[in-house]
């Protein structure tokens, strides 16, 4: 889940304008670019929902957002709670796998280690694809 004007990444949407256009007025521009938006997010799959806000954002009206993200945390956990531990792990994997694909050049891939009902990650390796 994510919240509809939120963004994910390492860096923010300001630095990277900043650093590609010299000016932090193209933040806008620069989370479209990044694909970090929760729209783009969720096309990519990595989001399974975003969470509407008001117009400006959660804090212009704190009572209806709230609602909002109940009820959508309150479905997740619900939805969360018929899955075993094992397949909550493995959705998450193939979630992040998912991410690039079509890519072509060094993706990482889990190291997990399984063994009677525990599974545990361990890593990352490398793997090339293309």
């Amino acid at each position: 889940m994510m919240l509809q004007y939120a963004t994910y990444s390492v860096i923010s949407p300001e630095g990277c304008a900043s650093i590609l256009w010299k000016s932090a007025d193209k933040a806008l521009e620069a989370a479209e670019t990044m694909g970090i938006t929760a729209a783009r997010l969720k096309t990519l799959g990595l989001v399974d929902r975003v969470i509407n806000e008001p117009l400006g954002g959660a804090h212009r009206d704190h009572l209806s957002h709230g609602a909002g993200a109940k009820k959508a945390l309150q479905e997740g956990l619900r939805r969360a709670s018929d899955l075993s531990p094992a397949e909550l792990v493995g959705q998450r994997f193939e979630r992040v796998l998912g991410y690039g694909k079509g890519y072509k050049g060094t993706a990482a891939r889990p190291l997990i280690y399984s063994h009677g009902s525990l599974t545990a990650w361990v890593g990352m390796c490398g793997e090339e694809i293309g």
